[in-house]
């Protein structure tokens, strides 16, 4: 086992979604249920953005997609406007409900999709589905779920991607028949930087990886990728912010706390549900004024809290670029 392997194995077993599932005793699909926000979270945060029209520019009109780990369809979706026929892997069939929705009403019917993990699709099944697909268009999502016992040897799909999918521990595995599957390319999408500090106060501190690892683990395999690095920055509400850490034994007020810890934060309140927004602000000005820090309404729905050492007045921008954060 190489380091980089290692180092993966221990990010998968300790860091990962499936540690979660593992602690929490609860199926994938339970998980993704029990994170209702993540779809209104990618949106938040513009994901795939650039990441997708880079992807875009190197498939071909007409092409085959297997998407692995599909999720919701942030490439599935845009990709099928393109390709002749995707199929969309993903364990959570809340998930593919969301997706095979969202291809309805964008007027799809190039979509098949499996729910099963990519380790447990069986050789020929994608390519099953696809044949199927384009015989027998007529606007109806075929769901795969016995598989093709006769193994092909041929590659099945002209293009697969794995964009965040790739929780195995086999990662050699998972890549090698992810490689093989595809004639024409494979795309792989993963981080580029270390996890924020919010990560770390939540959790404490874990083994990590990004796609160093990822393309390290490829060289060994005797693969060369090439890499190309996109800048993402986003904004969150605190709402978000706070259930993505659902599993963590901190409190919400606890995280909230680290948020505000010597920070400017401008909090965007306008997805919220008054109560809830009632509820945070109230804490937030208690905060506030615990910290002789203040809080103020800047736009509707924005709200800025500032600790003591921040002055509001002045150039705004510049104000959150040197002191700040922005959920």
């Amino acid at each position: 086992m190489s380091f980089w392997t290692d180092q993966w194995r221990s990010f998968i077993r300790e860091t990962s979604y499936l540690h979660d599932l593992g602690e929490e005793k609860i199926s994938n699909d339970q998980f993704w249920r029990g994170y209702g926000i993540y779809d209104q979270a990618l949106k938040h945060s513009g994901y795939p953005g650039e990441v997708l029209n880079r992807i875009i520019s190197f498939i071909k009109s007409g092409s085959t997609l297997l998407d692995i780990g599909a999720g919701t369809g942030a490439f599935a979706i845009p990709l099928s406007h393109l390709t002749t026929a995707t199929v969309a892997l993903d364990p959570s069939a809340y998930h593919l409900q969301i997706l095979t929705g969202k291809a309805r009403e964008e007027g799809l019917t190039n979509i098949a999709i499996i729910e099963k993990e990519w380790k447990d699709a069986r050789p020929g099944e994608i390519n099953e589905l696809i044949e199927m697909n384009i015989n027998c268009r007529n606007g109806r999502f075929d769901h795969h779920e016995n598989g093709l016992l006769e193994k092909i040897s041929r590659p099945e799909v002209d293009y697969a991607l794995a964009a965040y999918s790739l929780f195995d521990e086999e990662i050699e595995g998972f890549l090698a028949r992810m490689i093989k599957i595809a004639r024409e390319g494979t795309f792989i999408v993963f981080r580029g930087s270390p996890p924020d500090s919010l990560s770390e106060f939540a959790y404490g501190p874990r083994p990590q990886a990004n796609y160093l690892c990822l393309y390290n683990i490829l060289k060994d395999m005797g693969h060369q990728f090439d890499v190309m690095l996109f800048p993402r920055d986003y904004h969150l509400p605190l709402e978000m912010v706070q259930k993505q850490y659902r599993f963590s034994n901190r409190k919400a007020e606890e995280i909230a706390d680290h948020l505000r810890d010597k920070r400017t934060v401008v909090l965007n309140l306008e997805s919220t549900k008054k109560d809830v927004a009632r509820r945070l602000l109230d804490f937030l000005s208690g905060v506030a004024y615990a910290q002789e820090g203040k809080i103020k309404k800047v736009a509707l729905n924005t709200y800025i809290v500032t600790p003591y050492n921040v002055d509001i007045m002045g150039d705004l921008i510049d104000e959150l670029e040197n002191n700040g954060l922005y959920i």
